[in-house]
């Protein structure tokens, strides 16, 4: 290193153009990666200057997770090395940094995204070799960073990053503001530059996903998230529907199978039916996106519906989220989060059912003000007012960034934290090699004790398990509409275990295993279930439940009746013993098995096709003592293979709505 006249630090100046290596560290799902569409940005708007592209080399990039031997072996000479770091790579970013550190000192270290702190002076600290750290958007950041680079590291006159003062190693804060346009086209995009083709070309078997936007900004300050003050951009900023039919065109041309769209709010604005519609004649065209997934506006309207509808028409969605995360009033002004009224809710519901598009709902269990009683009532609206698809429960991840993370809010909410190994849902089983990374999920609140927290949890698990993974989807509805028996009333007769001794042998079992997965959470463990004969795959717990219940489904419905039974009787309940028979056939019906079905013809003596089949439609239809005949016509065959069952049953099934077997019914 030499100095220059104001005594910085001068980068040495090699002969060749100095080598640029990109690291963001995807998760691999099976074969399946994300291009790196980070790292492609900031190339992308660097190659926009003659003076970067005559300097720098830009290397291939790193897009997925690795060990970190093969990562280092990769390496040859690097001038700079950037960053896109999150909760999912953040580990294995810092120790290859490090290691490019130790390796190759001169190499100037720069870190962006979501996992790195906005206010970074503890992090300089606790991690010395990182040089630069990027605040929100870093296309133009990077482009100045590697710009100065050429003759010192001296980066005062870069707005929203901290740099490393080379003399006294202290962090220094740039806090000026740096203006957006809200013209998102001024950067270019390296879908259609054409910088992701090399990849596509060599894929080695790799199945790539592609992760596009159509605007940036966020309007909402849920307290819990990183996208609206996190993302340092509360207005929206928009790419033109030229370039977003480009890239979608891209997709289409490359048979990208599946595309995530990283919009905050999709379908909340006008044009958002347009793209659909461009998605629609791209997929016409070249068949491709198979399926596209997105993260649909807060508060649900006629836009969103409209959207939603043309997407399932053509089979792209994976079904349509109504997040709420709570119901209580109390919680959603503690997270700044406003919900549509439930009355809208059951109107859109059933708007959505009648329309058969799939809809999952999502909650979140820890958040401040929540308490075990307001968790069960929420559970309970939000199923008896017509969630026919998905209840997806999420534990409380913390995330920096966010007020949430704020040390002052945690305290006034008495919010407390584990660290625990990160296991990526359906993400691959991290061998032995890789960086382990981490999460901070939320374990309990002034208002929800560790107890009411682990109940809460257990509740949630096996209200999915029948609800979500369809188990016991129409009982649960046949007891609500036919004896008015709340859903957590019987949830939570199974999750404390008030069967008699000699019934639910099957449901005790998964209770004992729920409880053992929460010690081992809260001993610091991970939360994904690992089960080999499934797939090389982590699974949510309630996932886990249904694939071990799938090998003795027979068994596990002779148990379900014997529970009814017992239930209805200790709550004086009168019944049917026929109908009541009828409805556990029709419910081990619906649930596809891993082995061939040999019947697919079975006679009802009460119209139980018809009346589940309306269920949670406006014009439902009353139960009957009227003979039915319902038929399989194409009975799923897995051939016993338990991993394509797992695939096509939760991996492809579960959003999309397709878990269960497809019936026809008549008359007799």
């Amino acid at each position: 290193m030499t100095q220059t006249a104001n005594g910085a630090s001068k980068a040495a100046m090699p002969m060749d153009r100095r080598r640029v290596y990109f690291n963001e560290f995807n998760i691999l799902m099976g074969n399946a990666a994300y291009l790196p569409i980070v790292s492609g940005l900031l190339r992308a708007q660097a190659e926009t200057s003659e003076i970067l592209k005559a300097n720098y080399e830009f290397m291939p990039f790193f897009y997925h997770t690795d060990d970190l031997e093969n990562i280092l072996g990769q390496y040859d000479a690097p001038s700079v090395a950037a960053f896109s770091v999150s909760m999912w790579n953040e580990q294995l970013s810092l120790k290859v940094a490090e290691s490019v550190n130790s390796l190759y000192p001169d190499c100037l270290i720069v870190f962006g995204g979501p996992n790195v702190p906005h206010y970074p002076e503890a992090y300089f600290r606790e991690y010395p070799f990182i040089d630069v750290a990027v605040r929100g958007e870093g296309e133009e950041a990077f482009s100045e960073i590697l710009t100065s680079n050429l003759e010192s590291r001296e980066f005062s006159d870069i707005a929203g990053i901290a740099w490393r003062d080379p003399n006294t190693s202290a962090c220094i804060r740039n806090d000026a503001s740096r203006p957006q346009s809200r013209d998102l086209d001024v950067y270019p995009s390296p879908y259609i530059e054409g910088l992701f083709d090399y990849l596509l070309e060599d894929t080695q078997g790799r199945d790539f996903q592609q992760i596009m936007e159509t605007n940036r900004g966020c309007p909402f300050l849920c307290t819990f998230c990183f996208w609206g003050q996190g993302g340092l951009s509360l207005k929206y900023r928009f790419h033109s529907l030229e370039r977003v039919a480009d890239e979608i065109d891209w997709a289409g041309r490359h048979g990208i199978k599946y595309m995530f769209n990283a919009d905050s709010n999709f379908g909340m604005h006008k044009r958002d039916y347009e793209i659909a519609q461009i998605l629609v004649d791209s997929k016409t065209k070249y068949g491709y996106p198979e399926k596209f997934r997105t993260c649909f506006g807060k508060n649900t309207d006629d836009k969103i519906y409209e959207v939603a509808k043309l997407l399932h028409q053509h089979e792209l969605e994976k079904g349509i989220t109504l997040a709420r995360q709570s119901n209580n009033e109390e919680v959603l002004e503690n997270i700044k989060r406003a919900n549509i009224k439930m009355s809208t809710y059951q109107a859109l519901q059933v708007r959505f059912n009648e329309s058969n598009i799939p809809v999952y709902c999502e909650l979140i269990l820890g958040l401040p003000g929540e308490t075990y009683q307001t968790w069960l009532s929420g559970i309970d609206d939000l199923l008896q007012n017509g969630l026919k698809n998905q209840l997806f429960v999420y534990m409380c991840q913390v995330y920096p960034n966010t007020e949430l993370h704020d040390s002052e809010y945690r305290k006034k909410f008495g919010v407390n934290t584990l660290r625990i190994p990160l296991t990526e849902i359906h993400g691959s089983i991290r061998h032995e090699g890789l960086i382990r990374e981490f999460e901070e999920i939320i374990v309990s609140t002034n208002s929800m004790p560790p107890e009411d927290w682990r109940k809460a949890a257990l509740f949630s698990w096996m209200t999915m398990l029948l609800h979500s993974m369809k188990l016991g989807f129409f009982i649960l509805y046949y007891l609500h509409e036919r004896h008015s028996i709340k859903t957590s009333d019987f949830i939570s007769y199974i999750c404390d275990e008030r069967m008699p001794s000699e019934t639910g042998q099957l449901f005790r079992d998964e209770v004992a295993e729920f409880k053992s997965q929460l010690d081992w959470i809260l001993q610091g463990n991970g939360r994904g279930r690992e089960l080999p004969e499934f797939g090389p795959i982590y699974w949510d717990e309630e996932e886990a439940s249904f694939l071990r219940i799938s090998d003795k489904q027979a068994q596990f419905y002779d148990e379900f009746l014997a529970v009814l039974k017992d239930f209805l009787n200790q709550h004086d309940v009168s019944f049917d013993e026929a109908e009541l028979g009828e409805v556990i056939q029709y419910q081990s019906l619906m649930i596809p098995g891993c082995n061939p079905q040999t019947k697919t013809e079975w006679q009802f003596d009460f119209n139980f096709p018809e009346y589940f089949e309306a269920c949670y439609l406006a014009d439902s239809v009353p139960l009957a003592a009227k003979p039915q005949t319902l038929i399989i016509p194409s009975p799923k065959d897995f051939q016993g293979d338990k991993t394509l069952y797992a695939k096509e049953t939760i991996l492809w099934g579960r959003k999309s709505g397709t878990m269960m077997t497809e019936v026809l019914f008549h008359d007799e």
